[in-house]
């Protein structure tokens, strides 16, 4: 019986090992070697600039942070930049507050090494205090970092030596007429509807499955629940079960939204899955997968500068570069532009 069951069993593994590899390459394409990065300007002014050793740089590293295979950076940054202020968190020290600890002084770029959560808590605090980013890619999947031609630790170092960044425009969520806690900042993307409540289930099964197969098990569990929102976009009304927005123009368009060529072209990218006809999640599910999604009527993807949400249902379950809050019933989408130098390898 067990000689019958091990065969059934391999070719469930490998069956379910290709619905994961289907699902991640529909939903993550990956960055083609050819895809330009943003051009490298080295800062004019030598008191501007971090010193070659890495005085004047404060870095947070997050060693929770990334997959389980990889190893701590701290020794690493320690001996590529030895003038550096290398901090390693512990368990009860909050990021932004260890940053914003460091006297301004003779500081001229603070970062930290993690994922784009990390970052992306760390960048509204470089762009209020004018001072440069580094980002020390270390987690999962580093949106940010690959967007910027930064591969590892050594990319980092490097960039922080020459002195060399790139503008980056922030992305922002403001609520309106007051209504919610204040503006949010996001280096990569927002969203709302049917994404964040699976959001919060893959957490919640990621630590025993794994990222991938809990977001494939997070979808299959999630979305026969969802309800569609009832929304106003830009005064129109419209019913969404997914709304996406990217801080710059995203590549390839589609459900996949994977990778950008520049940080400060001004625009959002607004994706959005329609839910105003029957059956719509089902058709959207088929037309992602048969590849004919830019002609199909259950999707829509726009170009703007600016986006007014309201939602007709209340205050919405929102995530910024994929970590969920509670977020207003009343919002505008918009850019901060060119708020942050962010350093990047010389070329």
């Amino acid at each position: 019986m067990r000689r019958r069951a091990l065969p059934a069993a391999l070719a469930a593994a490998g069956a379910l090992g290709a619905l994961v590899w289907r699902f991640r390459s529909t939903v993550l394409p990956a960055r083609p070697d050819h895809a330009p990065t943003p051009r490298p300007h080295r800062i004019p002014e030598p008191a501007a600039r971090p010193s070659p050793d890495g005085r004047g740089v404060r870095i947070a590293v997050n060693p929770t942070s990334g997959p389980a295979w990889t190893s701590n950076p701290t020794d690493e940054l320690r001996t590529g930049l030895p003038a550096a202020e290398i901090v390693e968190l512990g368990p009860d020290d909050d990021l932004t507050a260890v940053l914003a600890a460091a006297s301004d002084g003779d500081l001229v770029a603070i970062g930290a090494a993690g994922g784009d959560g990390t970052l992306s808590a760390v960048a509204p605090l470089a762009a209020e205090r004018d001072l440069v980013l580094v980002a020390v890619p270390t987690g999962t999947l580093n949106h940010l970092a690959r967007d910027l031609g930064l591969d590892d630790v050594d990319d980092a170092v490097a960039a922080v030596r020459a002195g060399t960044v790139t503008a980056m425009d922030l992305g922002v969520v403001r609520p309106d007429d007051g209504d919610g806690d204040g503006e949010r900042t996001f280096v990569n993307t927002l969203s709302f509807g049917g994404y964040t409540d699976v959001v919060d289930a893959r957490e919640r099964m990621e630590p025993r499955l794994g990222k991938w197969l809990a977001l494939l098990v997070a979808l299959v569990r999630e979305l026969p629940g969802l309800q569609p929102l009832h929304l106003e976009i830009d005064g129109t009304p419209t019913k969404v079960w997914l709304g996406w927005v990217g801080n710059g123009r995203y590549a390839p368009e589609g459900f996949g939204p994977s990778w950008r060529e520049r940080l400060d072209d001004g625009n959002l990218d607004v994706r959005l899955v329609l839910g105003g006809a029957r059956h719509s999640r089902v058709r959207f599910v088929l037309d992602v997968f048969a590849g004919r999604l830019l002609h199909s009527r259950h999707y829509a993807e726009r170009q703007a500068t600016e986006v007014r949400v309201t939602s007709l249902d209340g205050p919405l379950r929102m995530a910024v570069d994929g970590e969920t809050f509670d977020g207003p019933r009343s919002f505008t989408i918009a850019k901060h532009r060119r708020a942050i130098r962010v350093a990047v390898p010389p070329g």
